[in-house]
């Protein structure tokens, strides 16, 4: 391995061990610790390839690298996060958490294998993606998990949240091996020029993750969810059934 390609790859080993300690500090009940761990791992996630394609040395072993960091932070890490919430909770529907979590992690790996297949390095096959992609999946989960840590405290002591997140995490893994068309984000901001009105909303998502982050974290990560399936239902009922792409 070159010495320029070692700084992408460290970026990506930066995401495994951050994958490695939400699984670790999970397994202490640390449960808001680990979801935070996730999402630092999701920085670590999108600079790697990033600077790979800035410096050209985009090729398999960085791509194969990326994967199993990938497989660890956002497939494996997000369902052991929900499956020991359940155990630590005594909840009664432990083995449907325990199901809901297996098919997440296996969602996970299936959609990042057929994404390394699908997929070329260049910056043009990075410009969208076929199915939820992991990191925002993972996005989905965790951010859900550190509300509900937030709204279990005074003044709220609110239970919906996490009663929510067995389904979240089953229908979040389904969703990566769907054929939703879903944006990437980190191209689309760090690429080119942008509109003021973006630079604005961009603006204020900031202002709010500064002074209310797990609401705003939360409600990021499910607008995204969600687009890509409102995208999806539009795309069905605006074109003919030739035309149509397969959701799954």
């Amino acid at each position: 391995m070159s010495k320029i390609a070692a700084l992408p790859a460290m970026l990506t080993l930066g995401n495994l061990v951050c994958g490695f300690h939400a699984i670790y500090f999970a397994s202490k009940g640390s449960f808001e610790l680990a979801a935070w761990m996730v999402l630092i791992a999701m920085i670590f996630d999108a600079l790697d390839g990033k600077v790979a394609r800035l410096m050209h040395v985009s090729g398999d072993f960085g791509a194969e690298l990326d994967s199993l960091a990938d497989v660890v932070s956002f497939g494996v890490a997000p369902a052991f996060i929900i499956a020991s919430m359940a155990a630590h909770t005594g909840s009664e529907y432990q083995r449907l958490v325990w199901l809901s979590c297996m098919v997440y992690a296996v969602c996970a790996a299936l959609r990042l294998a057929r994404f390394n297949v699908e997929t070329a390095p260049d910056e043009e096959s990075h410009r969208s993606f076929h199915g939820l992609p992991s990191p925002g999946a993972a996005g989905q989960v965790v951010s859900l998990v550190i509300l509900s840590q937030h709204l279990q405290q005074p003044p709220y002591e609110i239970a919906f949240v996490q009663r929510l997140l067995p389904s979240v995490t089953f229908f979040s893994g389904v969703l990566m091996v769907s054929r939703i068309r879903y944006p990437h984000l980190v191209t689309r901001f760090l690429g080119g020029h942008h509109a003021f009105a973006e630079i604005v909303v961009l603006a204020i998502a900031v202002l709010l993750l500064v002074t209310h982050k797990e609401f705003t974290l939360a409600a990021c990560f499910t607008l995204y969810t969600v687009v890509g399936i409102v995208g999806a239902i539009r795309h069905v009922f605006s074109h003919k059934p030739e035309e149509q792409e397969p959701i799954f």
